[in-house]
Order: C-alpha cells, then structure tokens, then sequence
C-alpha cells in the first residue's frame, strides 16, 4: 500500500461496537470487523475522516503499524474507503445526494406513522395530529427558507432561495383549510403550538443555513424530493381520504391542491439548480454537507416518533392552551 495515498471514508458511516468487534453500517448494509480492538479502529476511522495520509496514520499508531496496516487495507477491500479526490464538483454531490434521497425516502415513509395512516390502522387522532404538526412544518418555510437566503453569500443562489421562498411562503394555507375541514380550527392550533420535535426539524434546517448554505440546500433538497414524487403523493392523499374521510369532508382535496402547485413549480430541481455550476467544493466542506443532510434525515425519523407516539396518549384539544407534560415515556 502506498503511503503517500489519502484514503477518503464513504459517508454516511455509523461506527459502533458489539461483542468487541467493530461494526461499520450505512443505510444499507452492516459490517462487522474482528481482530482490531473497536477503540482503535474507531481512532484510525477518525484521523482517516481528517483525510490523513496512510503514513500520517501508521506515525500515530506507531505501537501496533502491522494491525493498523491491515485495518486500512480491509476497509479499502470492503469498499469503506476509497482514493480521496482533492475536490468535487458540485453535480457530483448533488449526484451523491440523490442516491441518498431515494434510500433514505424509503426508510422514511416506511415509518410506522405513514404506514398505519396509508393503511387506515392510526387512530383518528393520530390523523389529526400528524395533520396539524405537517401544518406547522409547512409554515415553517417562513422560518427556515427566508433565513437561508439571508445567510447566503453567493449572490446566484440567494436568488434560487428566494424564488423558492415567494412560491413556497403561504403553502400553509392548503393545510389549514384541511384543518377546517376536520373541525380543527387553526387558531386554536396557532394557539397550542407545534409539538417540539416539529420546531427542531425547522431549527435543524436553520442550523444548517448557518452552517453552510450548500449544506442547507442539501437538507432542502431531500425535502423537495419527497414532495417531487407526486404519483406517491397521490396515492398515499387518496388512501387517506378513502381511510378516514366517510363523512365526505373534502379535507384531502386542499392537500392534492398543493402537490398540484409545487408539481407546476417544478421544486424538486432546485437543489440540482444551485449545485450544477459549481466548479469546485473542497473534500471537508463536502463532508459537512453530506453530514447535515443525514442528521437531517435522523431528526425527521425523530420527528415521525414523536407524532406517532404523542397523537396515541393526548388527541388534540383545541380548549386546551398548553400542552401535555410528558414524563418518562418512549418516543
């Protein structure tokens, strides 16, 4: 093995251990390593995501080179790194995220949340508080996407942001409108607030603005890629009026509106829009992106969690001015 090579990690990659072995796992695999001590194969994971050269690495595990040795080559083998390129262009991230999208897409909506709603299980409760929080996330354009712009330096994307923004800030209405149509009335929702995992995605989305704005174009475009399926979305609106809307309310058809709307302004493209012309992202800046669209990714699952469990135990109350206190129960 060369010592001059710079090996680069495959992200996204979760290092844990079992039984005193390694394991590497993604989105789609696990991977179970013997013969390193788990520590010190995480150690040599960690100066090797500092894109260290295998020399640097084999000089700080100067005690044991031969292991340390064999670790970097099985990892290359297993296709867990490969050769680090000195840059990315930005299709080619935007290339990479895709391919995430469609994974991490079919993790979300097999969330137990989405299934029991598609298949009519969830209890009408639950309907409705997954109705009233996509409310909140829908109005939540107005605090994450205005704020992207403004943390946005290059003058070209700031633009793509704010077209995104005028054609997205008052989406929430179609889904207030279904809220009427369930006997919910908005003010009563505006009053209670979102649950908090809701306002942690959209502070998710706003901390990755401030982190980098690539970053949250990136967290934006796996937004847009669940709305830009539109045949899916149909489908799963049409299951839920055929599961839950007996009494002939119409509170779906505000819904098929929107897919309707943003089906017409073509959303699912800006992400690709803002990293196409890009030349050049240096290897780090490229790992912070891909790194916040998966914690993004990580606190949606969260966000389903904690609709589906909070739904089941306090069905929405439009009385009531302030929320249950939870104690000490799974999300």
């Amino acid at each position: 093995m060369d010592p001059e090579f710079r090996p680069g990690l495959c992200f996204p990659l979760n290092i844990d251990h079992d039984k005193g072995s390694l394991v590497l796992s993604n989105d789609t695999e696990r991977i179970t390593l013997t013969g390193i001590d788990p520590s010190l194969g995480g150690r040599v994971i960690e100066m090797l995501n500092r894109r260290k050269t295998v020399r640097e690495v084999l000089l700080t595990f100067n005690n044991d080179p031969d292991n340390v040795s064999k670790f970097i080559e099985t990892l290359i083998s297993e296709k867990i790194v490969t050769a680090a390129p000195c840059c990315y262009t930005g299709a080619q991230i935007s290339s990479l995220l895709q391919s995430f999208f469609s994974t991490w897409n079919d993790l979300l909506f097999s969330h137990p949340l989405w299934r029991s709603l598609a298949d009519g299980k969830a209890p009408t409760p639950v309907l409705d508080g997954w109705l009233v929080e996509t409310y909140f996330f829908i109005r939540g354009a107005n605090a994450r996407l205005s704020y992207a712009a403004s943390q946005t330096s290059d003058l070209r994307v700031r633009g793509i942001l704010v077209g995104h923004y005028v054609e997205e800030f008052d989406h929430y209405k179609f889904f207030a409108e279904s809220l009427r149509c369930r006997g919910i009335d908005p003010a009563a929702v505006d009053r209670l607030g979102p649950l908090l995992s809701t306002s942690a995605v959209i502070n998710m989305a706003r901390r990755a603005a401030r982190l980098d704005y690539l970053a949250y174009a990136a967290c934006s475009g796996l937004l847009e890629s669940t709305g830009s399926d539109s045949t899916r979305a149909r489908l799963f609106y049409n299951k839920l009026a055929a599961n839950y809307d007996h009494i002939g309310s119409g509170f779906v058809e505000p819904m098929l509106r929107h897919v309707a709307l943003d089906d017409a302004y073509q959303h699912g493209s800006v992400m690709s829009d803002i990293f196409n012309p890009i030349q050049r992202i240096e290897p780090e800046r490229a790992d912070r992106i891909i790194e916040c669209a998966f914690q993004f990714k990580e606190t949606l699952w969260l966000w389903f969690n904690d609709i589906h469990s909070y739904y089941h135990r306090y069905p929405f109350d439009g009385t009531k001015v302030h929320r249950h206190y939870r104690r000490n129960w799974a999300l």
